[in-house]
């Protein structure tokens, strides 16, 4: 299922007395008459139920099977860390007497806790920057709750990944996520795909009876983790994963070691992908060895010179994309704000080359 529409396009006070809204109350009424009660006595909180009724048809939809998911008062007070939903997701895998962890409670799990999301943005409780920072943070936390489930089965399977090169070996071998593009920025919104690239520590093989190479490992970890995230399940799809950013893009790997990384952004990446990484950030699995590849590659994003050749190069490959765009449109006369020149992408690559041509000036 698509969350394209979890919020409607609705003034920033929004009706809360259309018919829709009214007939959601009705419905739980009948359904929970103890939750209506309890709610509706509350006004703060009958407010809030009917700001998420003119909002969200699916999440209304949920708070009708599941009236206990709408949040408590102190709920909505402050916006919540990734550990936080860390946290939140273990109790809720408590509360659904959940074995392990699947794909089924990883996406509702997300539709609970986006019900408070949607009611503290519409309500503006809090700003835009603090919203598309707890939808990342959330994101954050679901990725790193995934990773470890699908390590840990496959664990069992082919024992723990074991480093063997130089003086590491002995060494546990790890995985990390880096995060891109709006997740990367923390600037996620409510239907945004979520850009990522995957690593691990070092070459080797796993411990276990039936031993296989790091390599093939932490592939079985990254197509694991794709899949837990972005099947569709009777809850919905969780996040749509798009790799194509890693190195070689679709060509690549699903997953390399952080010194093949290190090498293919010294030695082969195009400006583009240079400047992609200025967002990236560690959002799961190992922080140090994440950590270590951004420490790595950062001198490379901000070595360019005032010649202004990169952003040539990096206009002609817009202009490409533009001409690609065009070729795809079947009606003109529609402006694509995101897409058209001038508009959102236009405007993001214009700062991002600024970055790349002043921030080696800037300390961190």
């Amino acid at each position: 299922m698509r969350t394209d529409h979890i919020v409607n396009v609705l003034p920033s006070d929004p009706p809360l007395e259309t018919e829709r809204v009214q007939g959601y109350l009705q419905a739980l009424a009948k359904r929970h008459p103890e939750a209506f009660l309890e709610l509706s006595q509350d006004e703060a909180q009958s407010k809030r139920l009917r700001v998420l009724f003119s909002s969200s048809r699916f999440l209304s939809e949920e708070v009708l099977r599941h009236p206990a998911w709408f949040p408590a008062p102190e709920e909505f007070e402050r916006a919540l860390s990734a550990e936080d939903y860390r946290a939140r997701l273990a109790v809720f895998l408590l509360e659904c007497r959940a074995g392990t962890l699947t794909a089924l409670e990883l996406a509702l799990f997300r539709r609970r806790e986006l019900i408070r999301i949607v009611v503290r943005d519409r309500m503006q409780i809090a700003g835009l920057a603090e919203i598309t920072q707890e939808l990342s943070n959330l994101a954050d936390a679901l990725l790193g709750s995934a990773l470890e489930e699908v390590n840990r089965e496959l664990e069992e399977r082919f024992g723990a990944p074991m480093e063997t090169s130089g003086g590491n070996s002995g060494k546990r071998a790890v995985f990390t996520t880096i995060a891109l593009g709006k997740l990367g920025g923390q600037e996620l919104n409510y239907s945004s795909d979520i850009d990522v690239m995957f690593l691990y520590s070092d070459n080797g093989q796993t411990s276990g009876a039936h031993p296989i190479t790091n390599k093939e490992f932490f592939k079985k970890v990254a197509n694991g983790l794709t899949t837990m995230l972005s099947s569709y399940t009777g809850a919905g799809q969780c996040y749509r994963l798009d790799l194509r950013l890693r190195p070689e893009g679709t060509h690549g790997e699903v997953c390399i070691s952080a010194s093949a990384a290190k090498h293919y952004y010294a030695r082969r990446a195009r400006d583009w992908e240079l400047q992609m990484l200025l967002k990236a950030r560690v959002a799961a699995g190992d922080e140090a060895v994440g950590r270590s590849f951004l420490d790595a590659v950062e001198p490379l994003i901000y070595s360019t010179t005032l010649d202004f050749s990169t952003i040539e190069s990096m206009s002609a490959t817009r202009e490409r994309i533009g001409e690609k765009i065009a070729r795809k449109r079947t009606r003109p006369a529609i402006i694509d704000v995101k897409l058209t020149p001038g508009g959102i992408r236009d405007i993001e690559f214009l700062v991002q080359c600024l970055q790349r041509l002043h921030g080696a000036r800037e300390s961190s």
